[in-house]
């Protein structure tokens, strides 16, 4: 059961019930959604109403005799769906707490950084230990941040400043990684060893949309200089403006942390001009940590060292802290 508060005071509603409404949302059926929960249509059409009467919240309108979202159902919806898919990763997590032994980790960070840094090193800490077993989670800063200090993950990786510095979390700054520039291999500004800022309002960009941190990153740097970037292409992933650059539709900010040897083909990556640095740290909750924490922050440390040694000019890019 899940309690809820309203003016005629405290109304239960069944889990079953909301899980309906997300999927009717979902699959955009009733029918469909139904079936996947092994009931009836006329039993899911029940189980809504009833949901809607515990709510006294219109969710849907039955006009013509469809379904869709009222305003109502629709800021509801958004308000619970993060809710809900917590409550749906609690099997895994019981499952994940039965197998887990000293030998396990359990990691959270962005996508960029996953594939940057964390598998890298998890693969590192599998070739000194056979037995060591990690998972390695995919999650926005906000829900990083919030999870770490509530003890659902052992360690997180995020750039730095913190989401929400309110959160009683550990932070301990762990490397710096130089705000650079990609771009197509054979493009007029990999002749350069620096970017100047300057040149970035001349070429078109590919970044993320606004608001999210590498594309307030690309504005504060140009509007610094008073200048304002051609935003040519926009994503959702830093992985697919790599993509998109790798495609010729434009250039894009980066940094060595996030771009693993194996995505660089084809492509050329330039410092930006000036002291423009990106700290990226270790996230942990309060208390004592696990001991493969530590093991992990070593193997961590040793791979990037091994890339300072091995990439020619990566020294002057990445440095551990």
């Amino acid at each position: 059961m899940i309690c809820v508060f309203g003016k005629g005071g405290a109304r239960t509603m069944q889990l079953r019930g909301l899980r309906l409404f997300r999927l009717v949302v979902v699959t955009g059926s009733l029918s469909e959604a139904a079936e996947r929960m092994n009931l009836s249509p006329s039993a899911a059409s029940r189980m809504l109403a009833q949901l809607e009467a515990s709510l006294a919240l219109p969710l849907f309108s039955r006009a013509r005799r469809t379904l869709a979202l009222t305003e109502e159902g629709t800021l509801f919806y958004q308000q619970i769906s993060n809710t809900l898919d917590g409550i749906d990763e609690i099997p895994l997590i019981a499952r994940d707490l039965r197998n887990r032994t000293r030998d396990w980790l359990s990691v959270v960070t962005a996508a960029p950084l996953a594939n940057g840094l964390v598998v890298p090193t998890i693969a590192r800490l599998r070739r000194q230990n056979a037995e060591a077993q990690c998972t390695v989670h995919i999650e926005n800063r906000f829900e990083i941040e919030s999870k770490v200090a509530a003890r659902g993950y052992n360690v997180g990786l995020i750039s730095l400043p913190l989401e929400n510095e309110i959160i009683p979390i550990e932070v301990m700054p762990v490397l710096r990684s130089r705000l650079s520039v990609l771009m197509p291999a054979d493009h007029a500004l990999a002749t350069r060893t620096e970017i100047a800022v300057r040149d970035l309002a001349e070429v078109p960009m590919a970044t993320l949309a606004t608001g999210q941190r590498w594309r307030d990153r690309l504005e504060e740097v140009m509007g610094q200089s008073g200048l304002r970037p051609r935003i040519a292409f926009e994503t959702g992933s830093t992985l697919v403006t790599v993509e998109m650059v790798r495609h010729g539709l434009g250039l894009t900010l980066i940094d060595p942390a996030t771009l693993p040897p194996a995505a660089q083909a084809g492509l050329a990556m330039r410092p930006l001009e000036g002291d423009h640095w990106i700290t990226y740290a270790s996230l942990h909750a309060k208390g004592p940590r696990s001991a493969l924490c530590e093991v992990f922050l070593d193997a961590l440390s040793a791979h990037v060292e091994e890339r300072r040694l091995v990439e020619p000019g990566l020294a002057e890019l990445l440095y551990l802290i």
